[in-house]
């Protein structure tokens, strides 16, 4: 099945554009909100750890690691891996 459904993927546009549009139809995006932050600290210190969050995120490449996940789930029906965090992204 898995064969059929790549072939299809690679002979038909169709078929291709389907799966591509189900795989990317979510937007993955993501919303940061402070929790713990006392009172008392300093606005820089906040918005420095916020900036290295924000920027973490942007190198983990959050949205196309999902759709290229939705793709081979849409496309298999199932997907394995594992999600690996390092020091600079996903």
């Amino acid at each position: 099945m898995r064969a059929i459904s790549d072939f299809f993927y690679n002979a038909s546009g169709i078929y291709q554009t389907v799966c591509n549009y189900f795989a990317f139809l979510y937007r993955y995006d993501w919303y940061i909100y402070p929790e713990n932050v006392k009172d008392n600290a300093k606005k820089e210190k906040v918005l420095e750890e916020y900036t290295k969050i924000l920027t973490y995120l942007d190198n983990s490449y959050i949205k196309k690691l999902c759709g290229d996940i939705a793709l081979k789930v849409v496309k298999y029906g199932c997907y394995y891996g594992y999600i690996v965090d390092g020091s600079h992204g996903i």
